[in-house]
């Protein structure tokens, strides 16, 4: 009976390919309550992979599991296009939420039996989560290889919510020289694909700088962005306080510490047991934040330097 089925399926051509095929009412949210790797998940859906926007991926399917998916990150409001092809199948694909339900599906579309998605994510119910899925099948349960491909709106490259999540990397560009752009973390091969030199032959100018400047999350925008260290409202009784970079300390002389300081450089060490010098125009003096003490046998006590007084 099948097999007339699809003979009359590839008869009827494009605008009648679904024809005669029930609809499918397929449900999964039973596995909200699975772990991802129990018995009962894996039995029923294989997660193949992952995917970011504006990539695809392939993967042979067969119908043991019944269900295969990949998974992505997406953010409440962003608007998606998702297809599932196949040479040798006839996709049947869902978008569904981090706990399963459907948002989306389609079987036949554009006079094909592939899968075409559009939609407007919904947000899950815990907010910071933000991973959906592409669950995928044959329609017949035949084996075949799909491919699946993810459509959304531009990454933000510059994105973040704390200073962990910026890194300082090369301009890039024809001629790097040395400065330094502060983007997300997750973003580096994606901003370094996006400036690459397509000049076989640049004419860079002859001189390097050295960017001293660190990468930090601006509060404000949201968006990393190069600071310089003198610049740095480190510390204070404030949400996500900016830390000093290594060799530099909070200060807050001047004003109460619940407010943001200012990152000052630790003193060069000198003296101790290897008799240290500082540096033309300082002079060694006891360090009042060390437990040794020159004056009570402290021989051999580190020091740290300081600019002469004229």
């Amino acid at each position: 009976m099948r097999k007339i089925v699809m003979a009359v399926g590839v008869l009827a051509m494009s605008g009648l390919l679904g024809c005669g095929k029930p609809a499918v009412s397929d449900d999964f949210s039973d596995l909200a309550a699975q772990d991802v790797k129990s018995d009962a998940f894996s039995k029923k859906l294989k997660l193949v992979g992952s995917l970011d926007y504006g990539q695809s991926a392939s993967a042979d399917y067969t119908k043991h599991p019944r269900y295969r998916a990949f998974k992505f990150a997406g953010q409440k409001g962003d608007k998606v296009d998702i297809r599932v092809s196949s040479t040798t199948g006839d996709a049947v694909a869902w978008l569904v939420t981090d706990s399963y339900k459907t948002v989306a599906m389609n079987d036949d579309s554009d006079g094909t039996t592939d899968s075409h998605i559009t939609a407007t994510l919904p947000g899950n119910t815990d907010p910071d989560i933000v991973t959906y899925y592409i669950i995928f099948r044959d329609y017949w349960l035949d084996s075949a290889t799909f491919t699946v491909s993810l459509e959304g709106p531009a990454k933000d490259l510059y994105a973040c919510k704390t200073d962990a999540d910026c890194v300082a990397i090369s301009k890039g560009g024809c001629c790097p020289n040395g400065w330094n752009v502060a983007v997300n973390q997750s973003s580096v091969d994606a901003y370094n694909a996006a400036n690459q030199c397509t000049d076989p032959h640049p004419i860079c100018p002859l001189y390097v700088v050295n960017d001293t400047r660190v990468a930090e999350c601006n509060s404000g925008t949201q968006k990393c962005e190069m600071v310089a260290i003198a610049d740095i409202k480190c510390g204070g009784f404030i949400a996500s306080a900016h830390q000093c970079p290594a060799n530099f300390t909070c200060s807050y002389d001047g004003h109460v510490p619940d407010l943001p300081g200012t990152c000052v450089a630790n003193p060069q060490t000198c003296g101790g047991i290897a008799g240290i010098a500082c540096p033309a125009g300082q002079t060694c003096v006891d360090n009042p934040n060390d437990s040794c003490d020159p004056s009570t046998g402290g021989a051999d006590c580190g020091g740290i330097c300081q600019t002469t007084t004229p």
